[in-house]
Parts: structure tokens; C-alpha cells; sequence
């Protein structure tokens, strides 16, 4: 890591911690760079510099708490079920951004990024708890599993169905289990 790099992580994080606190305060659409500025005490200049525009400013916030809490996806071959915990918590204190990252088209990146890297982690698992990915079945189990593991699944189970972070973890932990059970009894 260069030292540029080193130098510039601070100033990032406090950029984010700035653009999450202001969204617990109030309204996304409300938040704007100056406002920004003001509380992380850096330059509107010196924000864009780190986020070329107000979206992938956004965006850098939707991702941090879960990047934070979460970390990068478990070991292979392990349950994710303490991950999507860890991820959930983080991602319900931040509704505000994860809905903005579910509408806009830098969110949309950012989860086609974040889906390959899910789909190999759960070809990887379900390979190694017997289940062959590559067939119908485990094709649909990934599919299912990737769907029930999603930050969209989360907003419907939040908001709609008022369920909180840790028991909509354990739901979909219990789902895919109970599909991966019933995936290799079929095959």
C-alpha cells in the first residue's frame, strides 16, 4: 500500500462517518455535499476528489457499515448465517442508504460486483456440503439462496414484514438450510 493511500484512508472514513451520521439525522435526499463538508471538516473539494460524484459518495457510505461490520464473506465451507447477522445490523442502521443503493445505477454496480463474489461463495459451499451446484437443483438452490441473501430481500423483510435484523437472519439461514437439505435428498 502506497503511502498516498495510507495518508488518504482517514480522511475517507471520516468523509462516510460524516455522510452517516447526517442520514440518521435525517433524510438521504436531504444530505448535500456542503453539508457533508461541514461535519467531516474536509473541503467540498477534497470530497470529490474521493468520490467523483454525490452518488458515489453515497454509495461509498451504503457499503461501509457492512464492509465495517461484516468484513469480507466467510470461509468457504462455513455458515454464513453469524455473517448475514453481522451484515444485517449493520445494514439496519443505515435503511436510508441501502434503499438509496437499491434504486440508483452506482447501487446496481455495486451489487453486480457484490453477486459474483456471493454465487462463487455459495457454489463453493454447497460443492463442498455435497450438493452439486451445476445440476437443476443446485442451480435453483444457489439462485434461491443468493435471492434470500440479498439487501433487497432485507428491506422486504424490515420494512414490509417489520421483522428485525437478527431473527430475519436466522429465517433465512433456517430457509436455506431447509432447501439445501431438501436438495440433496432429491438428488
Amino acid at each position: 500500500m502506497d503511502t498516498f493511500t495510507v495518508l488518504a484512508e482517514p480522511t475517507r472514513r471520516r468523509i462516510l462517518d460524516a455522510v452517516l451520521d447526517l442520514v440518521a439525522e435525517g433524510e438521504l435526499t436531504e444530505v448535500t455535499v456542503p453539508d457533508v463538508a461541514r461535519r467531516s471538516g474536509a473541503s467540498v473539494a477534497t470530497i470529490y476528489r474521493y468520490f467523483p460524484t454525490k452518488d458515489a459518495l453515497f454509495e461509498a457510505a451504503a457499503s461501509e457499515p457492512a464492509r465495517r461490520a461484516a468484513g469480507p464473506l466467510p470461509d468457504r465451507g462455513t455458515s454464513g448465517g453469524a455473517y448475514l447477522q453481522q451484515l444485517w445490523a449493520a445494514f439496519a442502521q443505515n435503511m436510508g442508504l441501502l434503499r438509496h443503493q437499491l434504486v440508483s445505477d452506482a447501487g446496481r454496480e455495486m451489487r453486480a460486483a457484490r453477486y459474483e463474489a456471493s454465487r462463487r461463495w455459495f457454489v463453493d459451499t454447497m460443492t463442498e456440503r455435497g450438493v452439486d451446484p451445476a445440476s437443476p437443483s443446485g442451480e435453483r438452490l444457489v439462485r434461491l439462496a443468493l435471492l434470500l441473501t440479498s439487501s433487497l430481500a432485507f428491506v422486504d423483510l424490515h420494512d414490509r414484514q417489520g421483522v428485525d435484523p437478527d431473527t430475519a437472519a436466522e429465517d433465512v439461514t433456517w430457509a436455506i438450510e431447509v432447501l439445501e437439505a431438501a436438495t440433496r435428498k432429491a438428488t
